[in-house]
């Protein structure tokens, strides 16, 4: 892709944010292409960090690892959107590309047009240049200082005629920081969002694993913060030319009248020169809002939390592939059962989970002050088969038994 070159002259901001612009979308576009192609390094290395997460999920369900629902369907969540990321350009250029280099200039825009600042779509770029052309005007008038003639009428008609160039130092630096203060911040805002866009398929692959999660959140914080700066910087511009543009009429008339402006220089240094700040002051606020900033982290857990109590979706219950909630294993019911069993044992004769008779507990209850029996808890129901079993334990009289017992 063959940008417009850069001329010298009466186009030179213009061609040089055009060509930047255009710089940056082929970084995006083509960097993307050569990353994802099946044929490149990266694109091999990323199947084998995606066999590698597969091979990990698999041997998580050898061992037998406890796994619920909602960790399956986060697992594959983040395997489709690191396969979309990475392999598809389509998707991802109406979900990043357009979203990072097209959106916030047609935004900025819409927020221009409406609160009356000049720069509308696709306009900012001519006005900054007619700008700059003015400045060139009037550094060709300069300010008709007096250039110390032999004689007072001599200079008096010296300082109305003006001198050409006579102040192009001075002038000359205010036209410097204006340029500076417009070229700098789109060029790093452009061409930054240019370069984040073209590493996607490798930033991709850091998402697979918690180790290097971290990176891909980084990255993604990054196109937020020059997505931003392309958003702020048409508004501060377009703030700017509000001054800026009356300023240079007046300066250029008042030359034109032959009517001296000594201080046109220093103005126009101050003007340009506290926009160039203003610009690159508030991209670090973004920046040092987007890295520096503790906020909620992103998690992909957090998209499942809408959904506890779907089957097989909150923490305590296995799911099956299917997504329905998985039976207890054979070995799960008959230890279930063993430990029933015994509970009712116990409680039939009398013992507690601690190996003490109920029978000592109760007499310890009936020894205790009436005030205090009266506080006791009544005494639990009678289960079914509890005579049976009592009876059982009671001392049987067979006749065989009286007849011995009275012989002896």
């Amino acid at each position: 892709m063959s940008c417009p070159a850069v001329h010298t002259g009466g186009r030179f901001l213009a061609d040089m944010l055009i060509h930047v612009d255009c710089q940056a979308q082929a970084i995006g576009a083509y960097g993307y292409g050569a990353l994802s192609n099946p044929n490149s390094a990266l694109a091999i290395a990323f199947t084998g960090l995606l066999t590698v997460f597969v091979a990990l999920f698999g041997l998580r369900l050898v061992l037998g690892e406890h796994m619920t629902g909602r960790d399956v369907m986060l697992d594959v969540l983040r395997v489709g959107i690191v396969v979309t990321l990475a392999t598809s350009w389509p998707a991802w250029r109406v979900l990043g590309y357009n979203t990072v280099l097209q959106a916030p200039s047609a935004v900025a825009g819409s927020i221009g047009l409406a609160s009356g600042l000049p720069g509308g779509p696709g306009e900012l770029t001519g006005r900054l240049q007619a700008a700059d052309d003015q400045i060139v005007v009037l550094t060709i008038y300069g300010t008709g200082r007096m250039t110390g003639g032999t004689n007072r009428s001599d200079s008096i008609n010296d300082s109305f005629r003006g001198v050409a160039l006579a102040d192009q130092s001075a002038l000359g630096y205010g036209r410097v920081a204006f340029l500076s203060g417009v070229i700098g911040p789109s060029a790093a805002v452009r061409l930054g969002a240019g370069l984040l866009l073209a590493l996607a398929p490798l930033m991709a692959a850091l998402l697979l694993f918690a180790g290097t999660r971290d990176l891909f959140f980084g990255w993604l914080r990054g196109l937020a913060a020059v997505a931003v700066g392309a958003l702020v910087l048409p508004l501060i511009y377009g703030v700017e030319l509000t001054v800026l543009e009356p300023w240079l009429r007046d300066a250029v008339a008042q030359r034109g009248t032959k009517v001296l402006t000594p201080s046109a220089p220093t103005e126009l240094m101050v003007i340009a020169l506290a926009f160039s700040i203003i610009a690159f002051v508030v991209l670090g606020m973004i920046m040092r809002a987007a890295f520096f900033t503790r906020l909620p982290a992103l998690r992909l857990e957090a998209l499942a939390r809408p959904l506890p109590n779907f089957p097989g979706l909150s923490p305590g219950q296995p799911a099956l592939a299917g997504g329905m909630v998985e039976p207890p294993s054979r070995a799960f019911a008959v230890a279930e059962a063993v430990a029933q069993t015994m509970r009712r044992e116990e409680q039939a004769s009398g013992i507690g989970a601690d190996g003490r008779s109920s029978e000592r507990i109760d007499r310890t209850r009936l020894a205790a002050p009436s005030d205090m029996r009266g506080t006791t808890a009544s005494a639990p129901p009678e289960l079914l088969g509890d005579s049976y079993r009592a009876a059982r334990r009671s001392t049987r009289a067979s006749s065989a038994g009286v007849r011995r017992d009275l012989k002896e």
